[in-house]
């Protein structure tokens, strides 16, 4: 009995201590512009504006930043600053979905942030 639970314990710490030491293999994502990320844009959803928020005529420019990983789809989208939050689910929802041509350091692809500016204005749907 003693060996089964020493054995059930070593597995947990060792399974607790590869889990901590996968975020610090990961390479940290590089910084790039939008207008430069903006380029290696492939796949584009478009936002579908909220009947909540057109029908309240909630307008407004949300911003997120943006992950995308090594192989060019997002991995992490969360808002920078400040939005509705129906304008923010929409962005949001819709961003999740695009996807890039990896970026590359010295021939290598590699994680990357960014930020992404989507618009919402009364007559856009």
């Amino acid at each position: 009995m003693r060996s089964a639970i020493l054995a059930i314990l070593l597995v947990s710490i060792a399974s607790v201590c590869l889990v901590a030491q996968t975020p610090a293999d990961a390479p940290a994502p590089t910084r790039v512009s939008n207008t430069e990320q903006e380029k290696r844009l492939t796949k584009r959803i478009n936002p579908k504006y909220p009947k909540e928020a057109f029908d309240a005529k909630l307008t407004g420019e949300i911003t997120l930043e943006t992950t995308i990983g090594a192989d060019g789809k997002v991995t992490g989208v969360k808002l920078y600053g400040k939005g509705e939050d129906l304008l923010v689910k929409a962005a949001m929802d819709a961003v999740k979905q695009w996807e890039y041509k990896p970026y590359k350091v010295n021939g290598k692809a590699v994680p990357v942030v960014t930020y992404v500016k989507i618009n919402f204005k009364v007559g856009e749907q």
